[in-house]
């Protein structure tokens, strides 16, 4: 009983109902959920915020996820006792398919890197895991908008327009739009030269335990070796090592609440 008393577990709850809310919530949305009175959240939530793990909207002054926070789980990801295995599986598929492959999730308007194994050609693109990419013009940033929340679609959304990378770069929202949606139907997605003249990626979903779309499972490579037509050709071993991951979490989870 003394535990619930604990100010360090009050935060962490607090914390947990703020990554599992959909949209930013509010200083009584909190306090009525855990159950705390309001000078208690309001007191532990400004510690998490001054330490950079909640932020507060500037408008609403509601409570979001901080960019502390953000960059605390993708190195638990990376970090992760599953990390190796996870690096192994891409690394077969890299092999495999002859390109790089690469592991994203979403952060605000961009997508970063959680895993990225680079193919062995000369000509590659070299980025790093912890590097970050638009969303609106690359393959898993198109992916994770797609299957986010509606609240997430929308206001990314209304930032239109978007800066042109390339030629082919999507920058309305309406035609973004379109696009999410043709996603949604056929469960992968495409960067036909949107981010990077030259280069194309395509990729599929990786799940939760709760099986929604938490990543993305990407392969990038030139257009000019590797053309989407020949991309498509590799779905079916993209979907069978996204889905190994997604296995690896949901027995993480499994294994976390024995």
């Amino acid at each position: 009983m003394n535990d619930l008393k604990s100010p360090i577990l009050k935060a962490i709850r607090i914390l947990r109902r703020v990554v599992q809310e959909e949209a930013p919530v509010s200083l009584a949305g909190l306090s009525l959920a855990l159950g705390l009175p309001k000078p208690t959240v309001h007191r532990l939530a400004l510690l998490l915020e001054q330490e950079g793990l909640l932020q507060r909207d500037p408008l609403s002054r509601r409570y979001l996820v901080g960019s502390a926070l953000e960059e605390l789980a993708f190195q638990a990801i990376r970090n992760a006792p599953g990390h190796s295995t996870r690096r192994l599986h891409m690394q077969r598929l890299a092999e495999k398919i002859g390109e790089s492959i690469n592991l994203g999730a979403l952060s605000g308007d961009e997508v970063v890197y959680v895993e990225r194994v680079e193919s062995a050609w000369p000509l590659r693109m070299d980025f790093k895991p912890g590097s970050r990419v638009p969303v609106h013009c690359t393959a898993n940033g198109k992916l994770l908008l797609a299957y986010s929340p509606p609240s997430v679609r929308q206001r990314l959304l209304r930032a239109a327009p978007f800066p042109p990378y390339a030629k082919n770069t999507i920058t309305t929202a309406a035609a973004l739009a379109r696009e999410l949606e043709v996603i949604r139907r056929r469960g992968y997605s495409e960067d036909n030269e949107e981010f990077l003249v030259g280069v194309c990626c395509l990729a599929v979903p990786v799940r939760n335990a709760e099986r929604q779309v938490t990543a993305g499972l990407a392969v990038m490579a030139p257009s000019a070796r590797f053309p989407l037509e020949k991309a498509r050709a590799c779905l079916p071993d993209l979907y069978a090592t996204a889905e190994i991951i997604s296995a690896q979490w949901e027995t993480a989870k499994g294994g976390a609440g024995t």
